[in-house]
């Protein structure tokens, strides 16, 4: 390696580094033969060449990343991969923390909406009790009405036949009027007719003693008949994994809150129809009381008719009672003898007084 350009050193370091540099190696014992000047004259140079050994070279890099057969090599894939595993894993990690926490959203969605559900579902219990107890309510409201109308209808009835039978009696006492006015105006004409108290025929029969008589139209004047008025009636009548996951989290606690909403507004439905059903009830009871209000006016009414027809019958009994006998006691005078009758009339008008 006499002669060469480069040193020792130099030549091991592109050996190891440079397997091309064999080549160079091959040519530079056959340019030892050459003359400087050839070699001058060849390259048409005049001056002087360099010392090699001055010659300074510019550094070689290493080979990189050699392998054991000293040629470079890339890492391996798995090598490579590395960063990308241990994203995947990093990924995977938040996924399932992701997950879980999703899970937790869930749980926690589902345990508050349990807990609002719980508190409507009390409420609207208790709003359906407070109704259902308007409903009892009403049904006796309604079986007390039933029940009063069954007693109007047998009251009615009742007054209405008290009403016949009073008729009836009031008919009789008419009856019984006219006849003694028939006979009252029979008595009268017969006074009259047999008054002879004048007669100039009898003066002869006069005495000082004169005898009051008992006058039958005096009578007949003391009697009274009541006639009863008929009473009235009225009848009311719903970009990458992560961030999707990350979304995912946030649609579900979103579709937690509108669910919480839903049940919400499913709830204030619930109760204002609730609310709605309660008035209603409440109307209803209203209407209720008021017919049964109505129905027991009417009640205490026709029981004060039936009342007063019990007593008007009870007088108009005892009346035709008493103008029978009259009439019996009447006749009883008619059909005796005048002195007999004169001394029954007596009798009767002490017991009068």
């Amino acid at each position: 390696q006499v002669g060469s350009p480069f040193s020792r050193a130099q030549l091991a370091t592109g050996i190891h580094f440079f397997p091309e540099m064999k080549l160079a190696l091959l040519v530079a014992p056959a340019l030892k033969f050459l003359s400087v000047e050839a070699v001058l004259a060849v390259h048409n140079v005049k001056e002087a060449p360099p010392n090699p050994d001055e010659v300074p070279l510019p550094a070689v890099p290493n080979v990189v990343a050699a392998g054991k057969s000293g040629f470079p090599e890339l890492p391996t894939v798995s090598a490579m991969l590395d960063a990308s595993t241990q994203t995947l894993s990093g990924i995977s990690k938040q996924a399932q923390k992701l997950q879980q926490q999703m899970l937790d959203v869930q749980q926690e969605n589902a345990a508050r909406m349990q807990k609002q559900k719980a508190v409507f579902d009390r409420k609207l219990q208790e709003q359906e009790e407070k109704n259902r107890e308007v409903v009892k309510e009403n049904a006796k409201i309604a079986q007390n009405i039933m029940t009063m109308k069954k007693q109007n209808e047998e009251l009615l009835q009742h007054a209405q036949s008290l009403q016949k039978g009073n008729a009836l009696r009031h008919g009789e006492l008419k009856m019984l009027q006219d006849q003694i006015t028939a006979a009252q105006n029979f008595l009268q004409d017969s006074l009259t007719q047999t008054d002879d108290s004048k007669a100039t025929e009898l003066e002869v029969l006069k005495d000082d003693k004169q005898k009051a008589a008992l006058s039958f139209l005096e009578m007949s004047e003391s009697l009274e008949v009541e006639e009863d008025e008929k009473p009235k009636e009225t009848v009311e009548e719903p970009e990458s994994l992560l961030s999707m996951l990350a979304n995912e989290v946030k649609v579900m606690k979103k579709q937690g809150q509108e669910s919480e909403a839903k049940l919400k507004d499913l709830f204030k439905a619930d109760f204002q129809a609730g609310v709605k059903r309660h008035q209603a009830l409440l109307a209803q009871q209203k209407v209720l009381n008021e017919t049964l209000e109505k129905m027991s006016s009417y009640h205490a009414r026709l029981e004060t008719a039936d009342k007063h027809l019990q007593s008007t019958q009870s007088t108009m009994d005892t009346r035709l009672h008493d103008g029978g006998l009259f009439m019996q006691k009447l006749s009883e005078l008619t059909m005796a003898k005048p002195e007999a009758a004169v001394q029954a009339l007596e009798t009767l008008q002490q017991k009068k007084a």
